[in-house]
């Protein structure tokens, strides 16, 4: 009978969106940002990490550096952004699912347990997959963010998330590139070496990604450690910016399709046009100011690409209200139910096409090549997803991760919608 009702609440009233879409308009949000973040990740997975920020590492060739740029401008930093902003919607959904059902008022530590050990299980996911199989996982940081700010705001007037949570990210934003303009200082006094700059010695990784699975913990070990040690505290900041962002658009309707088709299309269309003339315009500039551009674009990307990122986000959201889209829609849904085991599986593809212990393609593959692996991958992820779901409510990872964060105990529903089951089930 609800599904009935919803069907003719939907066809009396374009505009409305019953509960179970407003969740496949998540996933299907969740599903086009871990696909897109495969586009710059494949750099990191295919190539020393100095070819992330210098694509002279891959060659001389025209289209290196044509797809270098599409990367940079249309990618980088805009497809975490809009990651990281689901999991921020994921806080919103795990806390309708822990509110008390007896109609007494809600606390602030109301399922506070069940959220961190949850948080704390995905940070042993992420500690495995960064050492054991690649160095640029981000489940840790997503982990430790939980774990420390998350639960304790998601209360918070959703205004305040937007606004506050923006001015977090863009003080984030601008300490990460504090720390890269003083390295290029220190490399323009002879502080430091550029190799040093830009990841360290190419030579060592090449030999130790093609060589054994040994040989490759050695060589990522030392990388993914710099990253924990160092990196990674500084980004945190930007990483709950995003986060709070995420929790309050989710409450005022925007990532989940609760406006009008109107408002999500002309505010997506809005954000592309503008988004996209700002993040040509400092890329270009980088090129004027410094010798390594692609090293303070690492950094300005994340500032500069807030308005593109919400705009794409707006862009599906717009899309995933039509009808004509709705197999589209679902496609990517399937793919954002299964974040997780999506997300693994890029790695294990990946590193076994590219390292030593697989097909040793490593440091050998050019861009449009690249891009190739990129759209096969894309491929799994959208077949894989569509077949497992019809015999599984869950992926394989999702499974083990409820698994872990519930020890078998049964679940606590409220009334409220369900949690789609990607990154935040």
């Amino acid at each position: 009978m609800a599904d009935e009702r919803d069907n003719e609440l939907t066809n009396a009233h374009p505009d409305f969106r019953p509960a179970a879409q407003r969740l496949v308009t998540l996933d299907a949000l969740r599903g086009f940002a871990l696909l897109g973040i495969l586009m710059p990740n494949i750099i990191a997975f295919a190539w020393p990490m100095a070819a992330m920020t210098d694509p002279s590492v891959m060659g001389d060739a025209p289209a290196n550096r044509v797809f270098h740029d599409v990367t940079s401008m249309v990618f980088l930093g805009k497809f975490m952004f809009m990651f990281a902003m689901m999991f921020g919607a994921g806080v919103v959904l795990f806390d309708r699912k822990t509110a008390p059902r007896d109609g007494s008022k809600p606390r602030l530590t109301d399922g506070v347990w069940l959220w961190h050990r949850r948080c704390f299980a995905l940070l042993v996911i992420g500690l495995v997959h960064a050492y054991l199989f690649w160095y640029g996982d981000i489940l840790v940081w997503y982990a430790v963010a939980g774990l420390t700010l998350l639960w304790w705001i998601r209360k918070l007037p959703a205004a305040l998330q937007i606004w506050g949570g923006l001015g977090v990210y863009v003080c984030g934003s601008l300490l990460l590139v504090g720390v890269s303009a003083f390295g290029l200082w220190a490399l323009s006094n002879g502080k430091v070496e550029a190799s040093e700059l830009m990841g360290g010695d190419s030579s060592l990784e090449i030999t130790g990604y093609l060589g054994s699975w040994f040989d490759a913990f050695k060589t990522r070990f030392g990388q993914t450690l710099m990253m924990h040690l160092f990196l990674g505290p500084v980004y945190l900041p930007a990483l709950w910016g995003i986060m709070a962002l995420g929790m309050g658009l989710t409450r005022a309707g925007v990532l989940t399709g609760e406006r009008s088709t109107r408002f999500h299309a002309t505010l997506g269309i809005a954000l592309v046009a503008v988004g996209g003339l700002l993040t040509y315009a400092v890329y270009q500039w980088t090129h004027t100011v410094t010798d390594y551009p692609g090293f303070l674009w690492q950094a300005l990307a994340q500032l500069v690409g807030v308005p593109l990122a919400i705009g794409y986000t707006q862009v599906v959201v717009a899309l995933a209200r039509t009808r004509a889209m709705a197999p589209v829609t679902q496609a990517f849904a399937n793919v954002g139910r299964m974040a997780l085991t999506n997300y693994l599986l890029h790695t294990l593809i990946c590193t076994t096409v590219m390292y030593g212990y697989g097909l040793g393609r490593f440091a050998s593959v050019p861009y449009p090549d690249l891009f190739a692996l990129v759209v096969g991958v894309w491929l799994v992820n959208f077949i894989f997803s569509a077949l497992w779901l019809r015999i599984a409510d869950y992926g394989p990872a999702e499974w083990a991760w409820r698994q872990i964060t519930y020890l078998g105990f049964r679940q606590r529903v409220t009334t409220g919608p369900p949690s789609p089951a990607g990154m935040d089930a």
